[in-house]
């Protein structure tokens, strides 16, 4: 018998990705789950409740939270011991009775631990923050088969000395960007003025996501340029709050959406800003190159080696460089045309939602 595992994942892509390798699954019938138990959070839960999805192919289904290092306690009750558990994204600091781990990793503190994020954090985070991922560093490094999203992710869990059996298994978007019918509207924000141009953001307000720097390129646009857009985003009242965006006229946000929003929201944006400093692999600027979206983001590796020709790149440290390209791009049509194409054909050599969930089952079988 063998787990798959994803109770530990409660928002942002993660969240995406095990709805999406579950849908398949399940819609596909890649294999047969008779013998195999699902475990998942309630936040995934109610996504798969939204798209109506049948779980009855899994042996058992249960429903349970696990946060950090607290074990879900009604665990115990299951008492199955499992061969193999496969952990969409961990790490996890238990054990799940289970002989092997397959374990997925998208820790971009641990695997670029000398970063740009740090340049913005105060010395007492910085060592907390430090603290927390050697302490992740170490649980990952006892995992005997690790996944990662990107190649540049293995070489540098390989430059850091990593044992591991790394298998990469690229990111991808979601099946519901092929499907219209699936796709669900989203309630704009009144008083969004649709003639000026929109730059959106989709997803959290992490710290490594960079965003409270939009607040000094909107300034610089309307001081220095003269410039009026709009900035789109995907946060709660909270976050727009803390990040102190609620009081700035030209700054909106739809509050979180589903998976199902998602393509409405890039279908309404005219471009995606992302002034990541910090990722493995990020799925947002796949999903706007496939909606015909055009991706305004940080110039980083982890970026580049994945949006290639088909973006426009900044200094994420710098407001002004960010502000400069913006000026320097809303207005020309065709390099934003050139983009978009340049992203449909990268777009066309990705593997698809199936790929991904049949390399996966393929790990599982092989071992």
């Amino acid at each position: 018998m063998n787990l798959i595992f994803c109770g530990n994942l409660h928002n942002g892509g993660g969240v995406q990705v095990a709805i999406s390798f579950i849908q398949e699954l399940v819609t596909r019938k890649i294999t047969d789950l008779s013998s195999t138990d699902l475990i998942i959070s309630s936040k995934i839960e109610n996504e798969l409740k939204k798209i109506e999805l049948d779980l009855s192919d899994f042996q058992n289904v249960y429903t349970m939270n696990f946060y950090g290092i607290r074990k879900n306690k009604a665990f115990k009750t299951i008492n199955n011991n499992y061969y193999i558990c496969f952990v969409i994204f961990g790490p996890i600091y238990y054990s799940l009775n289970s002989k092997k781990y397959i374990v997925g990793f998208a820790q971009p503190w641990i695997a670029y631990e000398d970063n740009d994020v740090y340049l913005k954090m105060p010395l007492l985070s910085k060592i907390k923050n430090k603290i927390l991922f050697y302490i992740k560093d170490l649980i990952f490094r006892r995992y005997e088969y690790l996944v990662v999203e990107h190649e540049h992710v293995k070489t540098a869990l390989l430059k850091k000395n990593y044992k591991s059996k790394i298998e990469v298994v690229s990111n991808t978007y979601s099946s519901i960007f092929d499907d219209k019918k699936s796709w669900d509207k989203i309630n704009f924000p009144k008083g969004l003025d649709n003639s000026k141009f929109t730059l959106g953001y989709i997803g959290r307000s992490y710290l490594h996501k960079n965003l409270k720097i939009l607040n000094e390129v909107n300034q610089i646009l309307l001081s220095k340029y003269n410039i009026n857009v709009n900035f789109l985003f995907t946060l709660s009242n909270e976050e727009m709050e803390i990040l102190e965006f609620n009081n700035i006229p030209n700054f909106y946000s739809t509050g979180c959406i589903t998976l199902n929003q998602c393509p409405d929201f890039y279908n309404n944006i005219d471009a995606l800003i992302f002034p990541t400093m910090l990722e493995c692999f990020s799925a947002t600027p796949i999903e706007a190159m496939k909606m015909n979206t055009p991706v305004f983001c940080s110039n980083y590796p982890f970026l580049t080696e994945i949006c290639k020709n088909a973006a426009l790149y900044f200094d994420a440290t710098s407001s002004e460089d960010i502000a400069k390209l913006i000026v320097n791009s809303i207005n020309n049509k065709k390099l934003l045309d050139d983009k978009v194409q340049n992203g449909l054909n990268i777009i066309s050599t990705l593997p698809s939602s199936y790929d991904r969930a049949i390399k996966y089952i393929n790990l599982i079988n092989n071992i």
